[in-house]
């Protein structure tokens, strides 16, 4: 029986794409989820074929003290899971992050001498590992785990770059992108051959600190102060800027907010009537919007030293600065000025990221841990 660990099953396709295509393969699985709030209960959920396996939301966190006290939510976490899950009957663990879910797994094998992998991610390198008073623990987590396996070829860079993390991770570590909905590899495109007129560019998220909408609104409008128009859609909303880029959008007439789409056709229209993709996050783990985009042929605008940054050698866009406003208007322009030459391989790069071959790397992973056990 393998153990997923997963703060955010909840709030993220990523968890639920993975656990699907490994029932599939027949994965025997307990995926436990402790959540914040009740309305996270079954998000996400679905029924797994394989027998045995189930998906457990415990609704045990604190909002506010839980991600103030890393330490306390680690323990509250372990007594939760040690409750509700038999321990003889799990393999391994398998910890969806280094911290918030990783704490956990180092603590389960402890005790149980089970073993773990762990996966680094956005808030992990750019929040817990800056924070002083949990380096040690941090370096435990890691020197303990089996494997651990980092999401983009960029955080590889970052990682081995880190004096003290390099010497643990070095012999033991995989890099294993997330992969894109299945929808988006049935339905890729070939890539745009010339942009608009009015070049129409596209951000896809959430209206938040770290997704930088608002920057890259003050970038279009230094492009319109430069002689270079192009329209922008919003898709998306919600977080704590919502009211702020909205009220700043109202009377912009080249700026259109088009609200939340979940629909995947109509998402897929937007792709395709795009000619660039643009969001430059000021963090972000992968970020699976630019690989739909670029399912769809067209370039993206992303940010230096995060997400697919360093993925792809080829140009499937530009790395800008997230905290200029003109260094994105220059990626943007770059594009536009030399669109022709932004012709990457949409097929090779939306069939690397199909969950059916992700699922398999991360199958092999486990079935040597069980082996070596």
């Amino acid at each position: 029986m393998m153990l997923h660990l997963t703060n955010d099953y909840a709030g993220s396709q990523v968890y639920k794409n993975l656990i699907c295509e490994l029932d599939k393969y027949g994965v025997q699985q307990t995926i436990y989820s402790p959540i914040r709030n009740v309305e996270s209960i079954d998000k996400n959920k679905v029924k797994l074929s394989t027998e045995g396996s189930k998906i457990i939301y415990s609704h045990i966190l604190n909002t506010h003290t839980d991600r103030a006290f890393y330490k306390r939510k680690v323990k509250k976490i372990l007594t939760d899971v040690e409750a509700k899950i038999d321990f003889q009957s799990i393999e391994c663990v398998h910890a969806h992050t280094w911290y918030s879910d990783g704490g956990v797994a180092y603590e389960l094998y402890k005790k149980y001498n089970i073993p773990y992998i762990i996966a680094i991610r956005n808030t992990d390198l750019n929040l817990f590992w800056k924070l002083p008073h949990l380096k040690k623990y941090g370096l435990d987590i890691l020197k303990n785990a089996s494997r651990i396996i980092l999401i983009s070829k960029i955080y590889e860079n970052r990682i081995l770059l880190d004096q003290k993390i390099n010497p643990i991770i070095t012999s033991k570590y995989n890099v294993i992108p997330n992969g894109i909905d299945d929808y988006w590899v049935r339905n890729r495109e070939c890539n745009k051959q010339k942009v608009s007129d009015t070049p129409q560019l596209l951000f896809i998220g959430k209206f938040s600190r770290v997704k930088n909408v608002t920057t890259l609104i003050h970038a279009v409008e230094y492009l319109e102060q430069n002689g270079i128009i192009c329209e922008l859609n919003l898709v998306g909303g919600g977080g704590k800027q919502e009211v702020k880029v909205l009220d700043y959008i109202k009377n912009k007439r080249n700026i259109t907010y088009h609200g939340k789409i979940m629909d995947k056709d109509r998402l897929k229209e937007f792709y395709r009537n795009a000619d660039i993709f643009t969001m430059p996050s000021k963090s972000e783990t992968f970020g699976l919007v630019y690989l739909e985009a670029l399912s769809q042929g067209i370039p993206v605008v992303f940010t230096k030293n995060e997400g697919i940054d360093g993925l792809y050698s080829n140009k499937i866009g530009e790395a800008v600065d997230c905290n200029s406003a003109q260094n994105i208007a220059e990626g943007i322009k770059k594009i536009i000025l030399n669109y022709d030459e932004y012709s990457f391989d949409y097929n090779t790069i939306t069939l690397n990221h199909d969950w059916k071959e992700i699922a398999l790397e991360y199958l092999d992973i486990y079935t040597t841990l069980k082996n070596e056990k």
